[in-house]
């Protein structure tokens, strides 16, 4: 099984395959191949099924370095609101 992962900016999305990223054998690399890819959201999509297993957005949890910048993908329900997927 593979996830596809698809990444864009809020206020200008490409849209379609403009939006993929890449794929990934696990859920958990394509949630980290979403924060390389930055923007402010994310889908993971089965690769099998082409269904959306995964939506969220991506969290800037950058330190004070403004050197080390840092994202981190965060699963979200429907509404936006962060979803635990520990243990999934």
């Amino acid at each position: 099984m593979a996830y596809l992962t698809f990444a864009g900016d809020e206020y200008y999305p490409h849209g379609g395959m403009e939006d993929y990223k890449g794929v990934r054998p696990t859920i958990e690399g394509a949630r980290a191949l979403a924060e390389e890819a930055g923007g402010d959201w994310y889908h993971i999509a089965d690769e099998s099924t082409m269904k959306i297993v995964e939506k969220g957005y991506i969290e800037d949890v950058t330190t004070y370095d403004p050197y080390e910048e840092k994202r981190k993908a965060v699963p979200a329900d429907e509404h936006g609101r962060p979803i635990n997927v520990e243990g999934i």
